[in-house]
């Protein structure tokens, strides 16, 4: 899908009415109000992927320019929309080298690297690269972002290699991932000053065939998109159409940027549950408090850990196989003390798995391996309007980071 950024301009309507006999003074010309689309609608798609093979993954399109340029531009469909994470990351097989997006460098003036690492233990690698990034008909500018797979930077730390590389579009997924979830950079203060971080390096030399573990200020880091932008930057909201029981092949919905800035993404009666400082909520599920739980669209499942969910046996192991579909539900509780239950069906993946073209599966779920979280993946959003609210923004139901539902 291609975005078109544009706004709707109604014509104007002009009407004159006169006339009748005895020199009457004709009425003038009345003009109707210009209705521009709103600036913060940003489209989802669910669907297969670049690769044909994606499940439960919502894509968005997003505009990347040449900075301060309108005509040096790239638009990329098929980008990982990922509350999980912060920041643009774009394949360099998929970037046009017509951008000629210029390399930051580091604090030993050599190219800056960054190494982003998932749940799953993939990890992105590249240059972080400054670009204006539009997100619908917004924009923001001087974006630091990262360029996944550049090959003029081969040199791969040790302790970024944890598991697969997300190198390709048919690995990752998507063209790339736009992380727009609970905070401003991916680091933060710690990475401005500790240089073994984990997470920024820098070259040793031009030829990059060295790189060591680096310090970068905040600002210089890859940064969430929205807080850049001049307006609606408090957080965004989600909202996906529900999804029966057994899938379906495509699902639509839209991304609003900001919270409570403009008519289409008031709050209403949605529950806020604020986080504690890591982004974390705490989920009551089987007599067990999970206090690292968080709410995710990058994650396609809802994973968590039960003794009492059958596993699935290869070829889908790593999810749940119940016998019949399993009504459960859950407490969750935000750092504010306010709480709300959830209801949710885990349903068989293998079964789930056999449609093949259903790229939406609201009932796919597996373990997590991890005894103090719940990850409230892709499927808890089918249905729901739920809002991201961005760490030290404020909105009309308080400062973030929070989630609302």
């Amino acid at each position: 899908m291609r975005a078109i950024i544009c706004a709707l301009l109604l014509s104007t309507l002009l009407s004159a009415c006169g006339g009748g006999s005895g020199g009457s003074t004709p009425t003038p010309p009345s003009t109707a109000p210009v209705a521009t689309a709103p600036t913060n609608v940003v489209p989802i798609v669910v669907d297969n992927g670049p690769a044909g093979n994606a499940v439960n993954v919502p894509y968005v399109t997003v505009t990347v320019c040449q900075p301060g340029s309108s005509t040096q531009c790239q638009t990329i469909d098929h980008i990982l929309l990922d509350t999980g994470s912060t920041g643009l990351r774009v394949l360099a097989s998929v970037l046009s080298p017509a951008l000629n997006l210029s390399v930051s460098a580091a604090s030993n003036g050599f190219p800056l690297l960054n190494c982003l690492q998932f749940l799953d233990t993939s990890f992105t690698w590249g240059p972080v690269v400054g670009a204006d990034v539009a997100l619908g008909a917004s924009r923001a500018s001087n974006v630091p972002i990262q360029v996944i797979a550049d090959p003029k930077f081969n040199a791969l730390a040790s302790n970024c290699a944890t598991g697969p590389a997300n190198n390709s579009a048919s690995v990752l997924g998507a063209n790339g991932v736009l992380g727009v979830g609970l905070f401003k950079q991916d680091c933060g203060p710690g990475c401005a000053s500790v240089a073994n971080n984990g997470v920024y390096y820098a070259c040793t030399s031009a030829a990059c065939t060295r790189v060591i573990g680096t310090t970068v200020p905040v600002a210089r880091q890859v940064q969430n998109p929205i807080s850049l932008l001049t307006q609606d930057n408090n957080g965004l909201v989600v909202d996906l159409a529900a999804v029966p029981g057994s899938g379906a092949a495509t699902v639509s919905g839209t991304m609003y940027l900001g919270i409570a800035t403009q008519s289409n993404n008031q709050v209403g009666s949605a529950s806020v549950l604020t986080t504690d400082v890591n982004g974390y909520i705490t989920t009551s599920f089987a007599g067990t408090s999970l206090i690292t739980s968080f709410i995710d669209t990058g994650s396609n499942g809802l994973y968590f850990d039960s003794a009492t969910v059958a596993q699935c046996s290869n070829p889908n192991a790593g999810y749940y196989c119940p016998t019949n579909p399993m009504m459960l539900t859950a407490m969750n509780r935000g750092a504010n003390g306010v709480q709300t239950t959830v209801s949710f069906s885990i349903g068989n993946a293998a079964q789930l798995f056999s449609a093949a073209n259903n790229a939406a599966l609201p009932t796919l779920s597996g373990p997590v391996n991890d005894a103090q979280t719940f990850d409230w993946g892709l499927p808890f959003f089918f249905g729901r309007r739920v809002y991201i609210g961005m760490e030290g923004q404020t909105s009309a139901v308080g400062v973030g980071p929070y989630f609302a539902f």
